[in-house]
């Protein structure tokens, strides 16, 4: 039996410059399947890497000729990509599988298995354990649909009749330690790139799956269910060695939601394993996104011993300065404690990206403009990227706002954080678009923070600074206004 799991032609995020982020969930189902499911041929089509336009990308299908095809959407901007993948693939061969899977299609299933028919089933949340019962099944019995209900974890459609069996509860930390390594020798690992961050080729590392927080825009604590597990100390140097050693990486990003959960002990004795196994600031680099409040909960001395092994750049979803804001998002933190950890991060030698989110329902122009002077002149972080809030389906903005009427477009393309969907009580979408231009303009087109960013002490931030100045992001901003 042979199986494809396909990543589409798609552009990525073009705030964050040219880069090229390796397939890592279809990295590992591979993985998952190479180790559970011996017997089975699995590939991984990556169409960026293999350089694959949807033409050269119906040829591979034909070629390989696959019993079933897995495609998913973690985030909801790729969803028409996928269904358009799985549509090619009935058109090719109506007798192959499609499975769809990530976070939009586990809140959306029975929506989108009306919608798009040629989706045969979805797995629901992580798809490790359902994949391989799904593929064990079709194996041994073909696909009759009816002894689909024993499988747990799947959403389809039999007889115009929606079915969703009992979840898969979350996996435990002691099962990600027993997940086999990702299958980057099915994809080729030196097409991955960050141009923006390092010259150095890159790998995604999975430490820890979650987040116990509640966010009321994030669609990540949605799915899953607000639960944290975490790789063993000696799992996550284990990979990281096998990254460094095996496939020469010397840059790794962390795909954590908030990394190590912000435990102070987790992440020292992490550290302290990396050095013992020679992995330094002076040999690598990594990346890692961490909540407000766990900064300050690792605090000086934590984050000087993450520098020291190889932490240089840090991801900070602050949202916001006002409480009220904060409050309706959820997010559990003040915006004094922002500062704070700001200032820690730049104090440690790691570049401090903050995150700021505009467009909730209150909204004004001039609400945006004391946010966006607060981030530049009171938080100064190294840099600012600025989104959009979007309400991703599942999470409790998009029920709130869609209840309200204030969405105005469902379509998913523009689901990506930097297109405008809501018109709000005092901003339409149209001026929501206008007001993320301006924003960025308000960052990157003062030439202060521009000399200070072009001469800064700081390798990275003076790296960010002379790209954005070449790649005409804000140019790009411009034309998303209607």
């Amino acid at each position: 039996m042979k199986v494809l799991l396909i990543e589409p032609p798609k552009k990525f995020w073009f705030v964050m410059g040219e880069y090229l982020p390796p397939p890592y969930n279809y990295l590992l189902l591979a993985a998952v399947i190479e180790q559970q499911l011996p017997d089975m041929s699995v590939k991984v089509i990556d169409s960026q890497a293999e350089n694959l336009d949807w033409f050269d990308l119906e040829e591979v299908i034909k070629r390989e000729k696959p019993d079933a095809v897995g495609s998913g959407s973690h985030a909801t901007c790729n969803v028409y990509k996928t269904v358009r993948i799985l549509d090619l693939v009935k058109r090719i061969n109506p007798e192959t599988v499609t499975i769809a899977g990530g976070a939009h299609f586990t809140m959306m299933d029975e929506e989108s298995l009306t919608e798009y028919p040629n989706i045969d089933l979805i797995v629901r949340y992580e798809g490790e354990k359902a994949l391989v019962e799904v593929l064990t099944y079709i194996q041994n019995h073909g696909f009759p649909k009816e002894g689909l209900k024993n499988i747990k974890g799947v959403s389809f459609v039999n007889n115009q009749k929606f079915y969703r069996t009992e979840d898969h509860p979350p996996l435990t930390g002691e099962e990600l330690d027993a997940l086999p390594y990702p299958a980057y020798h099915l994809v080729p690992l030196e097409k991955y790139h960050f141009a923006m961050m390092s010259n150095n080729p890159y790998v995604i590392l999975e430490g820890a799956r979650g987040c116990t927080h509640n966010c009321s825009f994030c669609s990540q604590q949605v799915f899953y269910r607000r639960h944290f597990a975490t790789k063993s100390v000696q799992r996550i140097a284990d990979e990281m060695e096998w990254m460094y050693d095996k496939l020469g990486r010397r840059f790794f990003w962390f795909a954590d939601d908030n990394f190590c959960n912000g435990s102070p002990k987790l992440i020292s004795t992490l550290c302290d394993e990396m050095y013992s196994r020679g992995i330094t600031g002076e040999t690598s680099e990594w990346f890692a996104q961490m909540r407000v409040d766990s900064i300050l909960s690792v605090g000086d001395e934590g984050l000087a011993k993450m520098n020291k092994a190889g932490n240089y750049w840090q991801l900070v979803g602050a949202e916001s300065p006002f409480t009220e804001v904060l409050d309706i998002y959820k997010k559990g933190i003040e915006g004094t404690q922002t500062v704070e950890a700001i200032r820690l991060l730049k104090k440690n030698n790691i570049l401090a990206q903050l995150m700021l989110v505009l467009g909730h329902e209150e909204e004004t122009r001039e609400t945006i403009q004391e946010t966006m002077r607060w981030g530049t002149d009171i938080v100064k972080p190294d840099l600012i990227i600025t989104m959009l809030l979007t309400p991703y389906p599942g999470t409790p903005m998009y029920d709130d706002l869609k209840q309200k009427n204030r969405i105005v477009d469902f379509n998913w393309t523009k689901y990506d954080m930097i297109h405008g969907v809501c018109d709000m009580k005092y901003l339409t979408a149209r001026e929501l678009q206008e007001e993320l231009y301006l924003a960025y303009r308000h960052v990157f087109d003062s030439w202060k923070r521009r000399f200070s960013g072009i001469f800064a002490r700081n390798k990275y931030k003076r790296r960010i600074y002379w790209y954005y100045m070449r790649a005409g992001v804000i140019g790009q901003l411009k034309k998303l206004i209607p």
